[in-house]
Parts: C-alpha cells; sequence; structure tokens
C-alpha cells in the first residue's frame, strides 16, 4: 500500500500554483504513513544562527530540511504540506525562497504550501525563516 502515490491536484477554477511553487490539494492514500516535521531554520548543529543574510538562511533551512527527511528515509517528493514562516516578509523575501528552493529541490509535484508573515521568529534572534513540514511513506 506504501507503493501507491499521492495525488496532487490543482482544479480549473483556481489559478495555476506551479509557477509559486506549491499545489492546492494532495491527496494522500490510505494506508501511507505520516511524519510531521517540526519547522527547520538556518541553525548549525548547535542550534546557532549561521547567517543574518536572507538568501544564505534559506540555503541552510533548506539545506536541515534535507537531513531531516533523509533521517527517515524520505524526499521532498514525499512531502504533502509545507509551511514557511518568514519574518519581516516582503515579495523580494518570496522570491528569494522561490529561486533558491527550485535549485535545490527537485520534485515531480509541488506540495500543498502556505507562507506565513510573521514579525519575528522564536527560533533565535535575527532568524528570518522557518520550514514545517509533513510527509508521507
Amino acid at each position: 500500500m506504501k507503493n501507491i502515490k499521492n495525488t496532487f491536484i490543482n482544479p480549473t477554477g483556481l489559478f495555476n500554483p506551479i509557477n509559486n511553487g506549491f499545489s492546492h490539494i494532495v491527496k494522500i492514500p490510505t494506508g501511507k504513513e505520516l511524519y510531521f516535521f517540526s519547522g527547520q531554520w538556518a541553525s548549525d548543529d548547535n542550534g546557532q544562527l549561521v547567517s543574518q543574510d536572507f538568501e544564505e538562511q534559506v540555503r541552510k533551512t533548506v539545506s536541515n530540511v534535507k537531513i531531516a527527511m533523509e533521517a527517515v528515509g524520505i524526499s521532498i517528493n514525499d512531502v504533502v504540506k509545507q509551511t514557511v514562516y518568514i519574518a519581516d516578509f516582503t515579495s523580494e523575501k518570496k522570491n528569494i525562497l522561490i529561486e533558491v528552493a527550485s535549485k535545490e529541490w527537485e520534485t515531480e509535484n509541488f506540495p500543498a504550501s502556505t507562507i506565513v508573515p510573521v514579525p519575528l521568529l522564536a527560533t533565535a534572534k535575527g532568524c528570518l525563516i522557518e520550514i514545517e513540514f509533513i510527509a508521507t511513506k
């Protein structure tokens, strides 16, 4: 049952979200395991923020997401929902996120996704991005 694929749906009547890197709906078949991941951010393995630069934080956050996924034997293709928190959100930061993520993550289908602008993140002083996600296997 675990080999049955998730279904990614972008209904007619809603805008095409592919250029923004997400799908409107993801259907998970019965019998798949769900993995809920805590928010990952631009920390080194000692829990210290690696940079004040947003683009560098995105790169490290994406790297940390990959490490978490690899620990349980999944890939970006198994992610069905992501929530991205961005401190002091701007459209420039959104564009940087999309640009960096599209280079780092090659995926067959985009997960359902939400970007949440926040005034600050509780992870570390100066942290500008956090990504949490749900995956199936």
